[in-house]
């Protein structure tokens, strides 16, 4: 069979999915990871055909270290790629382009979740004043926004990403999330945020309205106008880390490491130690409910947001 290159690959490749009856989410989700994958692949002079069988595991392991030199911690993100790696050469393998599809054999190997029995490590939380700091360290104003939206609201990395204009509401300061079913972690769809986020918010905006594409509907956006994808969220956000000190890359314990999802941590850390109930914080991250009582007991959301607007904390970001 003659060689393919990436391009014909990844056509292909999204035929398949098509033919498979995969949703239009999915789809994008496994472009978007086998994307990162082929520019990395690229990086070193390599192609998504040069992955076949045991002799290159190399490569896959070498991805591996990618990702987590870019802030990729969690074992679900992982699993987002390898999942989507492990269709791409699955598929490649029955096409005959390959002979050996070891994508899964390499993640087992290389990747665990602490779910399955060990016990997670703490991440780290830095105190309020530090992360003031932090905040106001960062020069860059749309990094700025995205790390002080994240802390203000709890958000994971994949609901940041995607955020549209349109789902920012002024008038009582919150953000809905579009319910479409991407998010099937989240429960509460809606999130509020202070005067502070609002104020950082608004100059974000009028910066965006000058590189933003025409009718690209979302919130954060790269230099050339296009979505911000969480590769390149989380690379900033380890870089910012990094110069403040908070980050270690050449430390393999995840105690000397801060991410996104360290925000999340930090977020519910200072919402308790304001005294919020469990079943607010629970509310605001979008928890599923544990106990029956969580099923049957409703929030209502004007006492949520008022006792939010009294224990999130300031950092008197400018």
């Amino acid at each position: 069979m003659a060689k393919v290159n990436d391009d014909q690959i990844l056509q292909a490749f999204v035929k398949h999915c098509i033919r498979q009856g995969r949703s239009e989410k999915t789809i994008e989700t496994y472009s978007y990871a086998v994307e990162v994958f082929r520019r990395f692949l690229n990086s070193k002079s390599r192609h998504l055909v040069d992955v076949d069988g045991m002799e290159n595991k190399d490569l896959l392991e070498a991805f591996i270290d990618h990702l987590r030199d870019n802030g990729v911690r969690s074992f679900s993100r992982f699993n987002v790629y390898f999942s989507a790696l492990n269709h791409l050469y699955s598929y490649l393998e029955y096409d005959g382009v390959i002979k050996q599809n070891i994508v899964l054999t390499v993640r087992k190997m290389n990747i665990t979740s602490y779910k399955k029995g060990a016990a997670p490590a703490k991440r780290k939380i830095i105190d309020v004043e530090r992360m003031s700091r932090f905040l106001n360290s960062i020069i860059n104003l749309e990094d700025k926004t995205i790390c002080t939206v994240l802390v203000k609201t709890g958000f994971r990395l994949d609901e940041l990403v995607s955020l549209d204009v349109n789902e920012i509401n002024f008038e009582d300061n919150s953000i809905t999330l579009k319910d479409d079913g991407r998010f099937h972690k989240r429960t509460n769809l809606k999130v509020y945020f202070d005067e502070e986020t609002e104020h950082l918010l608004k100059r974000w905006l009028a910066r965006r309205k000058m590189i933003a594409n025409p009718g690209e509907p979302a919130l954060f956006v790269t230099e050339s106008g296009h979505r911000l994808h969480d590769e390149a969220i989380a690379s900033h956000i380890v870089k910012w880390a990094s110069q403040f000190g908070i980050h270690d890359k050449n430390s393999k314990r995840i105690e000397d490491h801060f991410t996104a999802h360290n925000f999340r941590h930090c977020f519910t850390t200072y919402l308790r130690q304001a005294g919020m109930s469990r079943e607010y914080i629970g509310e605001l991250r979008g928890d599923k409910p544990k106990e029956v009582f969580d099923i049957y007991y409703h929030i209502d959301h004007r006492d949520l947001r008022k006792s939010y607007l009294s224990s999130i904390p300031k950092f008197n970001v400018y």
